[in-house]
C-alpha cells in the first residue's frame, strides 16, 4: 500500500518539518517490518513493495501523479501559520537568504533591498493560501474522495496512519479499509 502524506504548500515549514521528523520517525520505530518512508523532498523514486506499507511525505503531492496512491492524508495547515510566516520573513531578512527553496535577494544580512522580495513572498503565501487549499480540496473530493482524510492536525493525521498502518496486511491489501 502506498500512502501519500501531502501538507498544503502554506504548510508551516517548522510544523512540516516536525511532522517529518517525529511522525515519520515514530511511524518507522512503532512498525520497522511493515514500514517504508520516503520524503519526496529529497528522493523522487517511488519503491514498489507489496508488502510495506510506502509512506510518501511531500508538499507537491497532488502535483506528483496522485492517482497511483492507495491513500492520500491531506494535512491542513495550522491556523496560526501567518505569524510562523512572519518568523520566517524574519529569519530570512536576517540572514540574508530569501526562500531556501529557490534563493532570492542579496544574501546579505539585513538588506533593504531583500525587503521587496519577502513581502512578495510574504504577501502571496499568506492571502493565497485559502484559495490554494480550496483548490487542493476541491480536487480531492472531485477526483479522490474514496482514498483520501484531511486531517486538521499533525496528531490527527499521525492516528489515521497509525490505524492505516495497524489494518495492512501484507499482500497489498487492507484488513477493515474504510475511511474514517
Amino acid at each position: 500500500m502506498s500512502v501519500k502524506l501531502k501538507g498544503s504548500e502554506n504548510f508551516n515549514y517548522r510544523d512540516w518539518l516536525h511532522w517529518k521528523k517525529f511522525s515519520s520517525r515514530k511511524i518507522i520505530l512503532s512498525f520497522p517490518d511493515k514500514v517504508i518512508s520516503v520524503d519526496m523532498d529529497y528522493d523522487k523514486k517511488i519503491p514498489s513493495n507489496k508488502d510495506k506499507v510506502v509512506i510518501l511525505v511531500s508538499v507537491h503531492g497532488l502535483e506528483e501523479n496522485p492517482q497511483i496512491f492507495d491513500k492520500i492524508l491531506y494535512l491542513l495547515p495550522p491556523r496560526r501559520h501567518p505569524i510562523l510566516w512572519l518568523r520566517r520573513a524574519w529569519a530570512w531578512f536576517s540572514t540574508g537568504i530569501v526562500d531556501l527553496s529557490a534563493p532570492k535577494g542579496k544574501r546579505k544580512r539585513f538588506a533593504l533591498s531583500n525587503i521587496h522580495i519577502i513581502l512578495n513572498i510574504l504577501i502571496r503565501k499568506i492571502f493565497w493560501c485559502r484559495s490554494w487549499i480550496k483548490t487542493d480540496l476541491a480536487l480531492l473530493k472531485k477526483h479522490f474522495t474514496e482514498k483520501t482524510i484531511i486531517a486538521s492536525s499533525i496528531w490527527q493525521g499521525y492516528c489515521i496512519i497509525n490505524f492505516w498502518i495497524s489494518n495492512f496486511k501484507g499482500d497489498g491489501n487492507q484488513n477493515g479499509s474504510r475511511n474514517i
